[in-house]
């Protein structure tokens, strides 16, 4: 379980901006693991990734606010512990909430903290980065916007995605590769019309998140030709437009800063609770 290899430090920045730039298919060894922080009302928690059993080796990510998601970075196939705690807090004491992740070499994963901070959960996402279809592209959509209720998303005039509901990860839809207009239907809100450019080969993750009651979405394209893309995100506002070159990306990954003293006794409370 050595060289961890988890170099997550893109979390601490308060923004970057950089090209996506596919891995090699000769360098797809190994496993691929990101993290991110999405339950809008939880505050900043510092993210620890452990090799299963030990403290050996582990790597801990600070300050990760709601919206940040890490590039992926590579690791060695077994088992790992992934937990949060308050931002701040001595590595040492119980976690919040943690998972247990059984990484498969060639396999990619997306651990989240999800839901209502009430009954916030840290989840496992399986990100299939095998190549789509010729022509093809594929793509899902995660729900972190309490307000929008279920989510459907509809390419041109045509139904993709149905049904996704807050605090969840929709299953991948294979769409037709190119210029498209995605709109996000809240179940709670306006529609918001998305437009994309979803490259041949490329795998994608929509998010939708809300911040002060105004939703957003961002797309971010996870793999291309069957090669994760260590990073790139474009953000739209709801009822805003997103950068049409959207194949390229551009990671916006904002820090957050560590969480106050009473949100961080509110999470200690419900740690006793």
């Amino acid at each position: 379980m050595r060289n961890l290899s988890l170099k997550l430090g893109a979390l601490a920045c308060a923004l970057a901006a950089a090209v996506a730039v596919p891995v090699p298919a000769a360098a797809q060894t190994g496993a691929f693991l990101r993290l991110a922080h999405l339950s809008p009302d939880t505050p900043s928690v510092d993210v620890t990734v452990s090799p299963f059993g030990t403290a050996e080796g582990s790597q801990v990510v600070k300050g990760v606010g709601y919206g940040d998601v890490s590039e992926y970075q590579r690791i060695e196939p077994g088992t790992y512990t992934i937990a949060m705690r308050p931002a701040g807090a001595d590595p040492k004491t119980d976690p919040v909430i943690s998972a247990t992740l059984d990484a498969t070499d060639g396999r990619a994963y997306t651990v989240a903290g999800l839901g209502k901070f009430a009954s916030l959960a840290l989840r496992v996402l399986d990100d299939d980065i095998s190549l789509p279809p010729a022509g093809q592209a594929r793509m899902r959509v995660v729900n972190a916007a309490p307000l929008a209720g279920e989510l459907s998303i509809r390419r041109d005039d045509a139904s993709v995605i149905e049904g996704a509901a807050f605090g969840d990860a929709s299953p991948y839809t294979v769409v037709p590769a190119g210029k498209a207009t995605l709109t996000v239907a809240p179940v709670d809100a306006s529609p918001s019309k998305l437009p994309v450019n979803l490259e041949a080969g490329g795998v994608y993750t929509i998010l939708v998140l809300q911040r002060e009651g105004v939703l957003s979405a961002a797309v971010r394209q996870d793999a291309r030709g069957a090669a994760v893309v260590p990073h790139g995100a474009v953000e739209t506002g709801f009822g805003g437009t997103a950068d049409s070159g959207l194949g390229l990306g551009v990671l916006l990954l904002a820090c957050a800063a560590a969480a106050g003293g009473v949100l961080v006794l509110a999470m200690r409370r419900r740690r006793v609770a």
